[in-house]
C-alpha cells in the first residue's frame, strides 16, 4: 500500500494537492491483511486520516468482490461520483465499480405509465414538479431520484411511481428487461467495488431469509460511519405495522380487484370492514409520542381477530384470481400484514421491545429487537470472511469495549489511528464553570448569556447543538434580536439549503440538533467554533434506550456506565468532529454542560475529548485566532 499512498507513491505522483500521512498508510495495510487473510477488523480513524481512500485502495487491489456500505447517501455519493472517478484515472489497475440504493429511490417504468394516464396529486404543487418529472422520465439513462434536483422531498407523487417492494412485479413484469432496478442489479453483479449505504444492506439481509435478495452475493464488507449500525440495523430487525400500512393494503386491494369493473360486494364489503377495524384499532394507540406497549385494553384484541378475519377474506377473494402477478403480490402483503401485526400485539417473544410511536398522523406499532448481535450472529457474520469497521468514533475511554459488545465483535482485530491535525495548535476547548444544569430552570438564560459572550470572540462563525428542539427554539428566541450576526434554525428549510446559506455567510451562526451532529463537512473559517449544550444522552424514557437498560440491569451491569455513557461519548465526539476538517482550520469547542466538571462521569467524557488544551476562562479561547 506504500507504493501506492506513500511519500512518493503512485497518488503523490498524480495529485499536485497530495499529502502523504502514514496513519492513512497504516489503515490501508490493515485493510489490506483483512482483505487478503479474512477475519474482522475494528479501525478508528481520527479526522483527516483520509479513511476513503485508505479502504478504496485495498479494495480495489485486493482482486475481490467488495461491498462498502456507509451511513448516508451524502458519503455514498462522494464515493461514487468523486473519490472513484479519481482513483480510476489515476491508479494503473483497472477496476469495475457500481452503486445501488434503495428501490424507492428509483423510478419504475410500470407504475409511472399508470399514474400518468391520470395523475392524481394529494398536493397542488406536485402538479407543476411533475411535469419535471415527466421530462425527466423520457431522458433518465439510471432512473435515480438524485437527478432530479428541483424536485423537493415532500414530492408525495413519487410513491406512486416508484419501485416499491409491495407493487413489484419481478420477471414478470412487461419492463423487466428495461428496468432501472433491474440494470442496476446487473451492474452491481459484474462490479468488483459495489458501493451501497447501511439501510440498504440491512433491508436486504432482512429479507434473505424470506428468499428474496438485492445486493449480489458477498463476502466482504467495508462498513464507513459504523458507529450507525446499531441503531440501522435495530430498524431494519424489526417490525412495524402503522394506520398508514394498513390503508395502502385496502386502497391497493380495491383498486386491482375493481379495475374496469364491478367490484364484488363481499369485496366491498371486505375492504370497508378492514378500514373501519384498522381505524379503531389504531385509535386506541393514540396519545404520548413514543410509549412501551404494555397492558391492552380487551377491545385491541377483539379488533386484531376482526382484522385477520378481514385479511382472511380479502385472501380468499384473490387466491381464486391469483393467475396476475399483481394479486400474487398482494397476497403476500395480507400475509404479512395480518403476522406482524400479531406478533407485535402478543409480545411473545422477549428478546423483542414492543412499543408505539405517534407521528403527525401516523400511529406505528412496532417490535425491536433489545440486543442486534445475536441476529448479526445468525444472519450476517457466518457469511463473511472479511468485515471491517470503521469511522472517526468508535472507541471509548481509548478502546473498543462498548462498540465490540453492542455487535458481537470478539475476535475482531482493532486499530486506532489519532487525528494528524495538530489540535494542541488549532483547537481550545471551552468548559465554563459556574453554569447550572442543564436540567435547571435557569439553564437556558444562563446559556443564551454564555453563547452570546463566546460569539462575541469568534465573531459569529458557529454551529450551537442542541439535544432537543424544545431547548434549542428557546435559547434562539432569547438570542434573536440580540446578536450582530444572521441566525439560521433547523427547520427553517431543507438541510443542504441551510448549510449553503451557512457557508456563504461566513458570519453567521446555525442552531441545530439532531442531523446536524454528523455528516456535516464545513472546512474553512465558516465554521470557526462548535458549541454544545448539554451531554448528549439517550432520554432514558426511549422504549428501546429503556429496555436495554433494563435488559443490562438484568445482567447484573451497571446500565448508566456499561451504556449510556458510552453511547453518549461517541454522539458527542461526533458533534465536536464537525469543527476541524482541514490543517489550515482553527476553532473554539465549547460544551455549556456543567456535570462534565461536576459529576464523576465527566472524566470519562474529558479523556473522549481531543488532545487539545482545555480552558475555563473565557478570554483564553483568544489564543486559537492569534
Amino acid at each position: 500500500m506504500a507504493e501506492v499512498l506513500g511519500a512518493k507513491g503512485i497518488l503523490a505522483a498524480g495529485l499536485d494537492s497530495y499529502e502523504h500521512r502514514p496513519q492513512q498508510v497504516e489503515m490501508a495495510e490493515a485493510i489490506w491483511r483483512a482483505l487478503q487473510e479474512g477475519g474482522g477488523l475494528i479501525v478508528e480513524a481520527g479526522p483527516g486520516t483520509g479513511k476513503t481512500f485508505a479502504y478504496l485502495i485495498p479494495a480495489i487491489y485486493s482482486g475481490h468482490k467488495v461491498v462498502v456500505s456507509t451511513g448516508t447517501k451524502n458519503l455514498q455519493e462522494q464515493l461514487f461520483f468523486k473519490d472513484i472517478p479519481l482513483l480510476r484515472e489515476i491508479l494503473p489497475i483497472k477496476f469495475t465499480a457500481a452503486y445501488m440504493k434503495g428501490r424507492e429511490n428509483y423510478l419504475c417504468k410500470r407504475r409511472f405509465a399508470i399514474f400518468n394516464r391520470q395523475p392524481l396529486f394529494k398536493v397542488l404543487e406536485d402538479a407543476s414538479f411533475f411535469k419535471e418529472v415527466n421530462t425527466w422520465a423520457s431522458r433518465t439513462e439510471t432512473g435515480d431520484r438524485a437527478e432530479l434536483g428541483g424536485v423537493p422531498e415532500a414530492f408525495s407523487a413519487w410513491a406512486e411511481i416508484c419501485c416499491s417492494r409491495d407493487q413489484c412485479l419481478g420477471s414478470e413484469c412487461p419492463d423487466h428487461k428495461r428496468c432501472f432496478l433491474t440494470r442496476m442489479r446487473q451492474a452491481a453483479a459484474q462490479a468488483q467495488v459495489l458501493v451501497v449505504n447501511h439501510h440498504l444492506f440491512f433491508a436486504d439481509l432482512a429479507i434473505r431469509d424470506a428468499g428474496g435478495e438485492v445486493i449480489p452475493r458477498y463476502k466482504r464488507v467495508i462498513f464507513d460511519e459504523a458507529h450507525q449500525l446499531e441503531e440501522v440495523i435495530t430498524a431494519y430487525f424489526g417490525l412495524a405495522v402503522s394506520n398508514y400500512r394498513v390503508e395502502e393494503l385496502a386502497r391497493d386491494i380495491h383498486r386491482e380487484l375493481a379495475a374496469g369493473r364491478r367490484p364484488p360486494v363481499e369485496l366491498e364489503k371486505a375492504v370497508d370492514d378492514l378500514r373501519g377495524k384498522g381505524a379503531q384499532l389504531f385509535t386506541l394507540f393514540q396519545g404520548e409520542e413514543r410509549y412501551r406497549l404494555r397492558e391492552f385494553d380487551p377491545m385491541v384484541f377483539s379488533l386484531l381477530s376482526d382484522i385477520k378475519r378481514c385479511l382472511s377474506v380479502l385472501r380468499g377473494i384473490m387466491v381464486k384470481r391469483s393467475e396476475k402477478e399483481e394479486i400474487v403480490s398482494l397476497i403476500r402483503r395480507t400475509q404479512e400484514l395480518g403476522g406482524d401485526l400479531e406478533f407485535i400485539l402478543s409480545q411473545g417473544d422477549a428478546q423483542y421491545v414492543y412499543w408505539c410511536e405517534n407521528r403527525g398522523r401516523g400511529i406505528f406499532l412496532r417490535a425491536s429487537p433489545i440486543d442486534v448481535w445475536p441476529e448479526l450472529n445468525r444472519r450476517l457474520y457466518p457469511r463473511l470472511e472479511t468485515m471491517v469497521f470503521t469511522s472517526a468514533t468508535l472507541s471509548t475511554q481509548g478502546g473498543f469495549a462498548y462498540f465490540r459488545e453492542r455487535l458481537g465483535l470478539q475476535d475482531a482485530a482493532e486499530l486506532i489511528l489519532p487525528s494528524p491535525f495538530d489540535m494542541q495548535r488549532q483547537v481550545v476547548i471551552y468548559l465554563p464553570p459556574g453554569l447550572p444544569e442543564p436540567n435547571a430552570p435557569a439553564f437556558p438564560n444562563a446559556a443564551a448569556r454564555e453563547i452570546e459572550a463566546i460569539l462575541a470572540i469568534t465573531e459569529g462563525r458557529a454551529f450551537v447543538l442542541f439535544t432537543s428542539y424544545k431547548n434549542m427554539r428557546e435559547v434562539y428566541g432569547i438570542l434573536k434580536g440580540r446578536l450582530p450576526y444572521r441566525l439560521l434554525i433547523q427547520g427553517e428549510g431543507p438541510r443542504h439549503l441551510l448549510l449553503e446559506e451557512f457557508k456563504s455567510d461566513v458570519s453567521s451562526v446555525l442552531f441545530a440538533t439532531g442531523s446536524f451532529w454528523e455528516g456535516v463537512d464545513v472546512p474553512g473559517e465558516a465554521l470557526s467554533c462548535v458549541i454544545i449544550d448539554k451531554l448528549p444522552f439517550d432520554p432514558p424514557t426511549e422504549p428501546v434506550t429503556q429496555a436495554r437498560i433494563e435488559r443490562i440491569t438484568s445482567q447484573g451491569e451497571n446500565p448508566f456506565y456499561h451504556y449510556q455513557v458510552p453511547a453518549a461519548i461517541i454522539t458527542l465526539k461526533q458533534g465536536l468532529g464537525r469543527l476541524i476538517r482541514s490543517t489550515e482550520d482553527r476553532g473554539v469547542l465549547s460544551i455549556l454542560d456543567s456535570r462534565i466538571l461536576t459529576k464523576e462521569y465527566g472524566k470519562l467524557f474529558l479523556q473522549s475529548l481531543p488532545a487539545a488544551p482545555v480552558v475555563q476562562k473565557r478570554e483564553a479561547i483568544k489564543r486559537v485566532f492569534e
